[in-house]
């Protein structure tokens, strides 16, 4: 069960077992410092997961026909793994989607896969397709730790995804039918498994912390309600990635926890000394008021370089990052013939430098008579 998954986060321990277990399957799938194109190795490991008897691959392979990034999966398909074109089995389906998970430029192009693949035609289980990515961001981990040549955004949009999809708040459902009743809060008394009890029998010490890692919809929210609930002489902030749960948190927890949106809570601490100064943009800075603000004038046409930079600066307040660096620029961009190009090492060094300059002058609460460079939320 979550064979990957268990493993990525056992290597990610440096677990003895883990280490020699990765190094095995790097070594098999020639996948070293030494070897060219190693990365193909990590496409051919992906080609050889099997799927359930239902999924029908060329079902699957419609599906994703939807994604910007599959005619470029394709093609590379074609070139680097013409031997896949012709096997009746999952592996081309796999390949094409482990190209694009590759070819990725961001959280939002990976979670725009998985959208693709929650369509009804595809019949893969989620499980399936988590355990695909954590065998990607396995793999991309140990490649980095070993200085084989590959961009850590790969491994950081997998991570991120997962972490989304993993933590995504709703309120909690029963656990199974007939075994729920209402308590004195109004809150679905759910009868709780070995799991949760051994969580609620820990009691949380100053200066500690705990980490409850579980698939979504397996009852996270509802073992935090249920703890919340037993040490009531204890205060919690619950934080939410947007308002509408963190309201249905208010409703659900106990009133020894205090909910909030993590941008509610960097407001009150930051983001109210920019409001009190005009300098706080609740939107995001769109790429024509960025295209202004740029101080090289060659190269790229300014909006091209206006969106780069754009991007730039939203992965760099996506990431936990102290400093913008290369690692932050997209790897591809769309030229003025509409063409996907991939990004120059000059013109990346240009837009680390305009986005730095520009964060500078985000951050700065006064000398911004004009008030050009305004704060915003995720900033």
């Amino acid at each position: 069960f979550i064979p990957w998954k268990k493993l990525y986060h056992r290597y990610l321990k440096r677990e003895e077992s883990a280490l020699q277990r990765v190094e095995q399957i790097l070594r098999e799938y020639s996948i070293t410092k030494e070897q060219q194109g190693s990365v193909l190795g990590l496409v051919r490991l992906v080609s050889s997961t099997p799927t359930g008897p239902k999924v029908d691959p060329s079902t699957v392979l419609q599906v994703l026909e939807s994604h910007p990034l599959f005619p470029k999966a394709q093609v590379c398909v074609l070139s680097k793994f013409p031997d896949l074109m012709s096997k009746p089995g999952p592996e081309k389906m796999w390949a094409t989607f482990a190209l694009m998970v590759l070819f990725s430029d961001s959280v939002g192009d990976i979670q725009r896969l998985l959208e693709c693949l929650r369509s009804p035609r595809s019949q893969l289980a989620l499980l399936e397709v988590t355990e695909v990515l954590h065998c990607m961001a396995t793999l991309l981990f140990a490649m980095r730790s070993k200085s084989i040549p590959i961009s850590n955004r790969i491994h950081y949009n997998i991570f991120y995804c997962l972490y989304l999809m993993e933590n995504a708040s709703g309120i909690v459902q029963p656990l199974e039918e007939g075994r729920v009743d209402l308590c004195s809060s109004g809150w679905a008394d759910v009868k709780l498994t070995h799991e949760q009890q051994r969580i609620l029998n820990h009691k949380i010490e100053p200066g500690q912390t705990v980490k409850i890692m579980a698939l979504a919809g397996t009852g996270k929210t509802s073992t935090l309600v249920k703890y919340a609930e037993k040490f009531s002489e204890l205060k919690f902030l619950y934080l939410a990635f947007n308002k509408a749960v963190a309201q249905k948190g208010k409703k659900v927890f106990p009133r020894n926890v205090t909910c909030k949106t993590f941008h509610s809570l960097a407001f009150g601490s930051v983001g109210r000394y920019y409001k009190e100064k005009g300098k706080l943009n609740f939107s995001k800075l769109s790429v024509y008021s960025i295209s202004f603000l740029l101080q090289s004038r060659g190269g790229q046409p300014l909006f091209i370089r206006g969106k780069t930079v754009s991007q730039t600066l939203e992965n760099f307040f996506s990431s936990s990052d102290e400093e913008i660096c290369e690692e932050h620029t997209p790897l591809w961009f769309k030229n003025t013939q509409r063409q996907m190009e991939p990004m120059s090492p000059g013109e990346k060094e240009i837009n680390v430098k305009e986005a730095r300059e520009i964060w500078h002058n985000m951050k700065k609460l006064d000398g911004d008579a004009e008030k050009k460079y305004k704060m915003t939320c995720d900033g």
